[in-house]
């Protein structure tokens, strides 16, 4: 379902609330993929040999959720833009 036929059917509120419960409780492949790593990290760590350090689920998902990056606020507001203007635009300031 593309975006325009998504709000086509719902409203923006009701896309906020799915939005908002994500956050909560998260779905989609995402959360699939930490559930089959759960799974997969004990199986490998039932009964094995001792590990030096047993299985983590991580180790079994193909793609680990990224933290989103902290923002970076400098004191200085030119240094700033020139920050902005190098991470965006490419440009040396």
């Amino acid at each position: 379902m593309t975006v325009r036929q998504l709000l086509a059917v719902i409203d923006s509120a009701e896309l906020a609330e799915w939005m908002a419960f994500d956050r909560i409780d998260p779905f989609g492949e995402g959360r699939a993929d930490l559930r089959a790593g759960i799974i997969a990290s004990a199986a490998a760590n039932h009964g094995s040999v001792a590990l030096p350090e047993p299985y983590q689920p991580s180790h079994f998902m193909p793609f680990l959720p990224r933290e989103p990056d902290k923002p970076v606020l400098l004191d200085d507001p030119q240094k700033q833009s020139a920050l902005i203007l190098t991470a965006v635009f490419g440009r040396k300031v």
